[in-house]
């Protein structure tokens, strides 16, 4: 059970370090760039999640904090500068606020087809 605690908090721990950087790491280096980074990282964090070892699963956590803190800058950083450079700065609260509600129809139709998939299938 410790070993299930360090690797859940290693993975809070390394967005908080990473996300007070990242963001301005993406500025400098290009947000299209960082998206691409992200996918990278995340996939290699998932691919973690197969193994045994504990070492491995740690760089996992470590990846996915760092996937986490790209996941919530890099993306609405990009959207505002998309905004900006196409000069429509004035629709990004209702871009922001589209992409809240898709994401909430998305979760919850994820959960409902995850429901039905759990009852079909019995333990």
């Amino acid at each position: 059970q410790h070993d299930i605690a360090v690797l859940f908090v290693a993975g809070f721990g390394s967005s908080m370090v990473f996300g007070s950087f990242i963001g301005g790491m993406a500025d400098w280096g290009g947000r299209r760039l960082f998206i691409v980074v992200f996918a990278l990282i995340y996939a290699a964090s998932c691919l973690t999640k197969h193994f045994k070892n504990f070492n491995v699963l740690m760089l996992g956590r470590l990846l996915g904090g760092i996937a986490t803190s790209l996941l919530f800058s890099v993306f609405e950083a990009w959207l505002i500068r998309a905004h900006a450079d196409a000069g429509l700065k004035q629709y990004i609260g209702r871009s922001f606020s589209w992409a809240a509600y898709c994401n909430s129809i998305v979760a919850i139709s994820a959960g409902l087809v995850a429901n039905s998939a759990a009852e079909s299938f019995p333990m």
